[in-house]
């Protein structure tokens, strides 16, 4: 989805979403049950993971002598190794969706080095187009909805 702003080689040469700090834990994917026996079965049969609701978390280790945690899907040479078989959260980033007051909103993470040197005005086209999506995501899978924190952009609010 995301690849309508970011290209392919873009994302594989940075890899800022696929790490994580203890403060940005948070951002760790939402894994739905379907993709958690996805990863088990086609990628990675010994991953751990957080088991909640109707959801699950990965675990991620701790890198030696740093405070970074890498997306276990992540191989350092080739990028994901999930392919386009990525979480939803991984598919629509630098979007996140959050919830302001009752409103869901789409933000922007302002991680991503690449989008930021693109025209704000693209970004939200892209927002825009993927709003549909995002929501229809949401409605189905409501635990993917994060409270809104402050700082984050809004691209778009949805309309009620």
């Amino acid at each position: 989805m995301i690849t309508k702003l970011l290209s392919r080689e873009e994302c594989a040469k940075c890899r800022y979403c696929c790490c994580f700090d203890s403060y940005d834990l948070w951002e760790t994917p939402v894994i739905t049950q379907e993709c958690h026996e996805r990863i088990l079965e086609e990628f990675k049969p010994d991953q751990k993971f957080l088991e909640l609701d109707d959801h699950y978390l990965m675990k991620m280790d701790r890198e030696p002598n740093e405070d970074l945690y890498y997306c276990p899907m992540l191989d350092h040479e080739r990028g994901c190794i999930m392919g386009t078989e990525k979480p939803f959260d991984c598919r629509i980033w630098p979007f996140r969706i959050m919830d302001l007051y009752g409103t869901r909103v789409i933000v922007l993470s302002l991680v991503c080095p690449t989008v930021q040197k693109r025209p704000l005005c693209d970004i939200q086209a892209v927002a825009k187009e993927l709003a549909p999506q995002i929501f229809a995501y949401a409605d189905e899978h409501p635990y993917a909805v994060k409270k809104y924190i402050h700082g984050f952009p809004i691209m778009l609010a949805e309309e009620r």
